[in-house]
Formats: C-alpha cells, sequence, structure tokens
C-alpha cells in the first residue's frame, strides 16, 4: 500500500509535467543518447591508417651513346672583333646506329655545321665545326652546344669557351670601386705570347707603378705587377684605367673600373660604345668600327671636341642581323704621342650618341 502510493505520487510529481522545464532537459538527453547508439550501430568502423608509403623513384634519362672529344672546347684568345673556331668529333660508342635529332646553341654568338637527321653508324664518328664570335670588349665569353639523337631525352652538353684579349692582357680585367672599395690594389699586365714587353705610360690614375722592376737596369719582363691609386679621384672615378706598352699589337689596354656613376644611356643602340684601336703609327690614320643594333639608321656626321685628332665618316656596310657598321677614320695630330682618349658624337636623322676611341699613338 505504501509503495503504490509512492508511485502515484511520483507519476503525479511537478517536475515530471509536461510543460516543466526539467521534463523537457530529460527528453532531450534521451533523444541524444538513442541516436549515438543509432549511429554507433550504423557506422562502419573507421579502417586501420596504411602506413605512409614512400613514392616511386623516377627514373632518370640515359644520355646518348655520344662521346665528345673534347668534350670542352676552348678556344684560347681572340682578338677583338674576330671569332674563334673549333672541331669536335661526335662518336658512337653503342652497337646501334644513331640518328641527331637537333644541335643547339645556348646564344647566337655561336654558330655549329647542320648535321640535323644524319646517322653515325656503330663505332663510327662525325665531326662539328663550332665558331664563336668575337667580341669588341675584353674578356672571358662562355656558350655551350647541345646534342640531342632520336630515343634519347638527354642531350651531350659540350661548353664551348674563348677569352678575347689584346696581345697584352690585365689581370683582374676591372676594378670593383663599388661603395667606395678597391681604390688601391695591384694588377697583373701579362704578354698572352710570352714574349718581353714594356709599360709605356698610364692614365686615369695616381700613384701609379710597377712593382719589384727597375727600368735602367732590367730588361724587359713578360709580365709585370703594377700598382694603382684612385682615391684622389674617389668623388669622379675615371670609367676605365689605361695602360700603353710596347707590344707588338697591343697598344693600349683598358681596365674598366666599375662604380655607382651613373653612365649615359645612348639614344642610338651600340655593340660597343667604345673602340680600341691599339697602336696608331704616328703621321697616320686607322679606322675605328661601331655597330648600330638598328641598320635602318641613316649616319649624317660624326665630329670631335678633342685637339688631338681629327675624324672623318669613312663609310656605313650592312652588318649581321639587321645591323649596320660605322667606319670613321681617326687622325691623330702631327705632334700627338702617347694615350689617345677621343670623344665622338655620331648624328642620325633623328638623335646623336657618344662614343669613344682610344688607342696608342707612338712614331
Amino acid at each position: 500500500m505504501t509503495k503504490n502510493t509512492s508511485y502515484r505520487k511520483l507519476r503525479t510529481s511537478p517536475l515530471l509535467h509536461a510543460d516543466t522545464p526539467f521534463f523537457a532537459l530529460i527528453m532531450g538527453v534521451l533523444v541524444l543518447a538513442t541516436a549515438s547508439v543509432a549511429r554507433a550501430q550504423t557506422t562502419p568502423a573507421t579502417p586501420p591508417i596504411a602506413p605512409a608509403q614512400r613514392p616511386a623513384s623516377r627514373s632518370v634519362a640515359e644520355p646518348p651513346p655520344l662521346v665528345a672529344d673534347p668534350i670542352a672546347l676552348d678556344l684560347g684568345f681572340l682578338p677583338p672583333n674576330t671569332p674563334g673556331e673549333g672541331k669536335v668529333t661526335l662518336r658512337n660508342t653503342s652497337s646501334k646506329s644513331v640518328t641527331i635529332n637537333a644541335v643547339v646553341a645556348s646564344c647566337k654568338c655561336t654558330t655549329i655545321d647542320d648535321i640535323v637527321g644524319k646517322q653515325i653508324a656503330p663505332g663510327q664518328s662525325e665531326t662539328i665545326t663550332i665558331k664563336l664570335d668575337g667580341a669588341p670588349a675584353m674578356g672571358v665569353r662562355r656558350s655551350s652546344v647541345k646534342v640531342t639523337v632520336d630515343g634519347f631525352a638527354r642531350a651531350l652538353d659540350i661548353a664551348v669557351k674563348g677569352e678575347v684579349s689584346l696581345p697584352v692582357r690585365v689581370v683582374p680585367p676591372y676594378i670593383n670601386a663599388i661603395e667606395q672599395k678597391n681604390l688601391t690594389g695591384r694588377l697583373i699586365v701579362e704578354a698572352i705570347d710570352r714574349k718581353p714587353f714594356r709599360i709605356l705610360s698610364e692614365r686615369g690614375g695616381t700613384g701609379f707603378s710597377v712593382q719589384g722592376f727597375d727600368e735602367k737596369n732590367e730588361a724587359p719582363r713578360n709580365s709585370y705587377v703594377v700598382a694603382y691609386d684612385l682615391t684622389a679621384s674617389a668623388k669622379d672615378l675615371p670609367s676605365h684605367l689605361l695602360i700603353e706598352t710596347d707590344a707588338p699589337g697591343a697598344g693600349v689596354v683598358d681596365v674598366r673600373v666599375r662604380s655607382e656613376r651613373a653612365l649615359k644611356k645612348p639614344r642610338i643602340l651600340f655593340a660597343d660604345t667604345r673602340c680600341n684601336l691599339g697602336l696608331i703609327p704616328a703621321m697616320s690614320s686607322k679606322e675605328a668600327r661601331f655597330t648600330l643594333s638598328n641598320g635602318l639608321l641613316t649616319v649624317e656626321s660624326v665630329s670631335t671636341t678633342s685637339a688631338d685628332a681629327s675624324v672623318a665618316l669613312a663609310r656605313t656596310e650592312p652588318g649581321k642581323d639587321g645591323t649596320l657598321n660605322v667606319f670613321v677614320t681617326v687622325t691623330p695630330v702631327a705632334d700627338f704621342v702617347g694615350i689617345l682618349v677621343l670623344p665622338i658624337v655620331l648624328k642620325s636623322s633623328t638623335h646623336s650618341a657618344d662614343l669613344e676611341v682610344i688607342a696608342s699613338v707612338r712614331p
């Protein structure tokens, strides 16, 4: 009797009435619990995570069965504006004939024999000629030639190198004076043919001196160590340091001075705005050549503000790849001897350009 009475009291308790917040809370808990049980019964178990697998290694393309002799073509020293030429032999080392698909140079300065489509039998060879164009500026020129063969993804790479130099060169070929660095230092002046010569004069620096050499008591050498000092002109550094020698064909060797000085951008584009004429014998003339990038321009005149020499427009000739070669006659005055630095103004029908000629003038 007591038990039934208690049960009836519980059933009629105001907390379990449908309108009470407590009843709503109980029902919400029951709904969430039921949903969790249902998901547990219907959701498949998550499969175990497989261990990480290493990516398959990529296959490396095989090189063609060609051997180049030499594999690096060194053309040695090249006079300014003079091309160099060399030969490379390609030998087939496989037991099958191979066909040349392509022969490609890394720059327009390099040309190669056309051997595309040629077959090389097993153990046989094919010789190709590689030419590297010369340049007016001194320094090392580098290029490469890639040879591809039918059926092989990789190419045979042939390195090509040549150094543009006068008979006398300077090491290093430039002075890095950016941020006022290297205003003093030493240079090596040497003959590439190893023959003795003399240093006659210098222009562009102060404190220039040949180290460890007594000109009066010692015979000429084929190599010198010279010291330079640019501190006096630090605020307005020269563009080049010029060294005059008596080596045959050398004349003046120019050493570029790199600095923050902003160079005037020419309105007429040239391959090089400076021309080194080497030696001009006294009482004679010599032609300087400048190459315009736009061969359609008409050159009207050339002039100079210098009293050391006169200039005249000799002729113009079409050059390679739509360029125009302009030849200027340079004639030093009768009493001039030494290093000639000659500013030249070239005028076309629409623009003008500032050029420069350097030379050694000696009897």
